[in-house]
């Protein structure tokens, strides 16, 4: 064999190796996928069963592909998130979602999801796997809604804070409704706890006494705890929304 002829051989072999991916890489990871799509928004949301055979799983940003869906599962929605592509100039809405025994999730584009759970049910005695950020938020949230003694939980509220923890692109001033108080915490530990919290109300100016005024005011409180949203707001930060009572 001629040089020339050796080293194109060995070139060709080189370009196979390093440019083709492997099936696992080109099935879990696309970092042109990522780049291709913009979060809009991201919420929480209420719990709805679905099913599907169509379409695949997805980490937040479409990074990560974790399979196709194949099986009869029935999911639990936990979260939304509105997710703009910037080839089609179009945006689309994605729900998280978990099986029911917490083996298997990510989020699926609610045009594959059909209503319902899916043909094979779930025994009596599974229960609904809840989603360990959630978990961890609810946690949050109610160590802050504690600093504040004697106020009322109001749903309505909450879905303020959410939208205010969860901003879309470039928006970084939540809408504050008359009559209603709104205070931002910014969390400044690894893991945040109720002193944490109460160090940072009183660096917000609501010391206890402060915090003891609003006695029968009713409450909304959303806890931040994805590591990697981006959009000025960290892990444990907190938006609370405090209104009179009627």
């Amino acid at each position: 064999m001629k040089p020339s002829a050796s080293l194109l051989l060995i070139g060709t072999t080189l370009a196979t190796t390093f440019l083709v991916p492997t099936s696992v890489q080109a099935s879990e990871y696309s970092a042109a996928r990522a780049n291709s799509v913009r979060l809009v928004w991201r919420h929480s949301m209420h719990q709805h069963l679905y099913h599907t055979h169509r379409g695949s799983r997805y980490s937040k940003h479409l990074g990560v592909r974790y399979g196709r869906n194949t099986e009869d599962i029935t999911w639990i929605t936990n979260a939304h998130e509105k997710l703009y592509d910037k080839r089609t100039h179009k945006a689309a809405i994605y729900y998280h979602v978990n099986s029911f025994d917490g083996r298997h999730g990510g989020w699926i584009w609610r045009g594959y999801l059909t209503p319902g759970g899916a043909t094979v049910k779930p025994s009596p005695t599974d229960k609904p796997s809840v989603d360990p950020s959630q978990e961890k938020g609810q946690r949050f949230d109610n160590t802050v809604r504690s600093l504040f003694p004697g106020t009322v939980s109001d749903t309505t509220l909450s879905n303020q804070a959410s939208a205010a923890i969860n901003p879309s692109d470039g928006e970084r001033s939540p809408k504050v409704p008359a009559g209603q108080v709104y205070i931002r915490l910014y969390n400044q530990v690894v893991q945040p706890t109720a002193q944490s919290y109460r160090e940072a109300l009183i660096t917000a100016g609501y010391p206890a006494a402060k915090l003891a005024t609003f006695k029968r005011w009713h409450i909304g409180v959303a806890t931040q705890t994805d590591q990697e949203f981006g959009e000025g707001v960290n892990f444990g930060d907190a938006a609370i929304y405090l209104a009179p009572q009627h």
